[in-house]
């Protein structure tokens, strides 16, 4: 593999990144879990990381009578 196949692969992953921090920031703006339509939450484990607030199991999720849901992004890196 070469040096210049390193770089384009490099950029590569730090436009992905760059796209998903933009997509994971506006679905926190909005407050909704793309998902389920539940409210999103800061996890304070981690610098940036959102969550929906059905993630989780039963005992951590907002309402344990709805179903669960995976939704999370971070905004930083």
């Amino acid at each position: 593999m070469s040096r210049a196949d390193t770089i384009r692969r490099n950029k590569e992953s730090a436009e992905r990144m760059r796209q998903h921090r933009a997509e994971t920031l506006a679905v926190v703006v909005s407050g909704v879990c793309p998902q389920c339509g539940s409210r999103v939450k800061r996890n304070l484990a981690l610098t940036g990381w959102y969550q929906c607030s059905q993630y989780g199991a039963d005992g951590f999720r907002a309402d344990n009578a709805r179903p669960q849901c995976s939704w999370q992004g971070f905004t930083e890196f």
